[in-house]
């Protein structure tokens, strides 16, 4: 393995020391896989460290990291995400790790680059095949691509594009693997069983890419405070490091608002929050992890910062922010891994998180994200009334009337029936159905329908 020079040469040995070796697990043994983590949390420097420093992999790999080539390819670096192209940036990137063979094989290796610019596919592929041919056979190398940056690759390249990977890997098997870098699981970007033979191989390991530990985090303080030539109080570092929930791309931005001199010591906690959501990259890393989530995490999402406990949230989309690292902590202990990104998604949802009812699908939204719930006929009946009167005190005999207009009850199993019709509809639309904020009791009347700043 030859280390490359870069930024990375900076970085502690320990950095993302986890995560390193659970890839390098996979790696030992010749077998691929996900790397799946959150806008901001620091992928491409993971990737571009197993690339560049190879006193981080020998603990793990042994004798065996001098003969392992970790091959960087940047999706987003690609000129288009065709076949040609990616066939193409495989084969400059052989030819630039050329130098790790003997010396008598790197002109062998070199031979093909004149097929470089050809747009004949099956020409480069068979060069791509060649060469490694050179590295993994002759040269006794096991070649590691780590793809960054994967996400608009597989949803649009060819499934014949994918199993030409497959076929490449099964021809060098054991001396041949990917580790992919995605914002979001595989199956959520392309169905499958489209490419079934890759996602195989790629899906057989994964592993979630979160915010950092407080080693990595304390070691970001000191990087950048060096950077602007400054020094950091604890204090001030632990409350940056409170904040941003120790995610890379937020604690870079409040470093440098801290080495500005933008937050001071002496001010309040909000008041940081405050001037942090201000700076357009926290506001655009904020959206990025918003816009990421499906509408059912969404809601999740919200349920954690509303609900007192997480039961009734629902478990698959919970489960998804957990692995994430969006959401910490266990049992009825769980929150939003950072409070500046909580801040954010309580003002994105403070003006617009009223309750809608689609007016034929009869979806049920909240704010701008449908909830994960069915109406019943009658629960239906009574959240349109209760929108028609939004604001308004609706008597129980009201209510009654409109959800069961050719009924005659006595009044006592009238109440019960409304009570726990009420109950249900609470359980489907509010944050936190124990203390509910859309529908409102008003003891001895019935009920008041709120919407925000209605």
């Amino acid at each position: 393995m030859v280390g490359k020079v870069g930024p990375w040469a900076e970085f502690p040995v320990t950095y993302r020391q986890e995560l390193v070796h659970t890839i390098l697990s996979w790696v030992r043994v010749g077998e691929s896989g996900s790397i799946v983590g959150m806008s901001g949390a620091g992928k491409s420097n993971l990737l571009g460290f197993l690339v560049s420093r190879p006193d981080a992999a020998q603990p793990l790999l042994g004798d065996a990291v001098a003969d392992t080539c970790f091959l960087l390819l940047d999706a987003n670096l690609l000129p288009a995400l065709t076949r040609t192209a990616f066939y193409r940036e495989m084969l400059q990137s052989l030819h630039r790790q050329r130098l790790c063979l003997p010396e008598s094989l790197q002109d062998e290796a070199s031979n093909y680059q004149g097929h470089i610019d050809s747009r004949d596919d099956l020409l480069l592929l068979s060069a791509v095949r060649d060469v490694h041919r050179v590295f993994c056979y002759e040269g006794g190398k096991r070649v590691v691509w780590l793809i960054d940056r994967f996400d608009e690759a597989c949803r649009r390249l060819d499934a014949q594009f994918f199993n030409s990977l497959r076929a490449l890997r099964d021809e060098f098997k054991g001396q041949l693997c990917y580790v992919v870098a995605t914002r979001h699981p595989l199956p959520r970007l392309r169905d499958p069983a489209e490419i079934d033979e890759f996602y195989e191989i790629a899906a057989a390991n994964t592993c979630w890419l979160g915010p950092m530990v407080e080693r990595d985090a304390s070691w970001v303080a000191r990087q950048m405070a060096a950077r602007f030539g400054t020094t950091f109080a604890e204090e001030d570092v632990a409350r940056v490091l409170g904040l941003t929930g120790r995610l890379p791309a937020f604690l870079k931005a409040a470093f440098t608002s801290l080495a500005a001199g933008e937050l001071g010591s002496e001010e309040g906690t909000e008041g940081w929050e405050d001037r942090l959501l201000r700076r357009d990259d926290i506001q655009r890393e904020c959206r990025e992890l918003w816009d990421g989530l499906t509408d059912a995490q969404r809601v999740a999402l919200i349920e954690v910062m509303f609900r007192s406990s997480a039961t009734g949230i629902e478990r698959k989309s919970l489960g998804y922010l957990e692995r994430q690292g969006l959401v910490v902590g266990d049992g009825d202990c769980r929150c939003v891994f950072s409070s500046l990104f909580e801040a954010y998604v309580r003002r994105l949802k403070s003006p617009d998180s009223e309750i809608r009812l689609h007016p034929e699908t009869r979806a049920v939204w909240r704010g701008d994200a449908t909830l994960p719930v069915t109406l019943t006929a009658k629960e239906d009946q009574l959240l349109s009334y209760f929108l028609e009167h939004t604001g308004e005190l609706c008597t129980k005999d009201a209510l009654a009337r409109a959800v069961w207009p050719d009924e005659v009850t006595l009044e006592g199993v009238r109440d019960d029936r409304l009570a726990q019709l009420v109950r249900r509809l609470r359980e489907k639309i509010e944050f936190d159905p124990a203390e509910p904020t859309f529908i409102v009791t008003v003891h001895g009347q019935g009920y008041r329908f709120v919407q925000p700043d209605a």
